[in-house]
Order: C-alpha cells, then structure tokens, then sequence
C-alpha cells in the first residue's frame, strides 16, 4: 500500500514548471435520481455529468507556469497580456513519490481559471491557481497511476 506524502513537482505541456504544494482535485458527478411509492431512497440513480477541478500552491514557479495559466506571450521571462489574451489548454502531469512510490496524476487537457497572487509582509509569494479539466479530441480525460496494486 502506497502512503503519500509531501509537495509534488508538475509538468505543463512537456516542461516542468515548479514544486506544488496544497493540491486538491475534485471530481465530482451529477445525477439523476428515479423514486419509486413511498420509499425513501431512489430505485435508480444514472450519473449525467462529471466535473473534475482543482487547485494548488506553487513553493516554487517559472514564466513558463505564468504563460501556460494566463495567456499571453512570454519573451524570456517577461509575459505580456492584452485585452485579448486568455488561458490556453495544456496537459498537466503532477507526482507525487514517497519512499520510492510513485502516484501520478495525468490531466489530457487542462485550463486555468483564476491566478492568484498574495503578496504579504510576513511570508514568501506563494502563487496558487485553479483549473478544470477538459475531454481531449479523442475523448481522454485522465489517466492515475498509484505506484500500488495492492
């Protein structure tokens, strides 16, 4: 049994991009629910819709990361957005290894939908974002390796 723990590293389209921290991924289904007399509980539920998002902290990013969340064109460390700049889809690739065992979550398509920036007096930037995952053309949505087969 696989028993993670600690910050993972994330690659955006091939390129890694900094070390995460607080990730969370939701993955969520709407359904639809048949009653039946006077019972209680549903004699048929049928999920309709999925959703998967989430969000994370970056301990450490890159102009790259900035490109990928928000748009825009970077020329070397500097990104410009304009009026008509939004963020594009990417895969995302997040690991997570602890004593040798690798858990690996592998998003087909991804898209930012908020970047936030903190800056305090009393502690480091810690950039964090959210997104939400997308079906790819050939309909591929994700792919988990949990290191553990047991």
């Amino acid at each position: 049994m696989g028993v993670q723990f600690g910050i993972a590293t994330m690659v955006f389209g091939g390129i890694n991009i900094g070390y995460l921290q607080n990730v969370n991924v939701d993955i969520s289904y709407d359904t639809a629910k048949l009653y039946s007399g006077a019972g209680l509980f549903p004699v048929d539920v049928r999920p309709h819709t999925g959703k998967i998002t989430g969000s994370a902290e970056f301990a450490d990013i890159n102009a790259v990361a900035f490109e990928k969340l928000l748009g825009g064109t970077r020329t070397g460390d500097t990104i410009a957005v304009d009026n008509t700049d939004s963020p594009s889809s990417f895969q995302m690739v997040t690991t997570l290894i602890t004593d040798a065992i690798p858990f690996i979550l592998t998003f087909m398509k991804v898209r930012s939908t908020k970047l936030s920036l903190a800056m305090v007096r009393d502690n480091h930037l810690i950039p964090n974002f959210d997104f939400e995952i997308e079906a790819d053309a050939n309909g591929s949505v994700a792919s988990i390796d949990v290191g553990d087969v047991s």
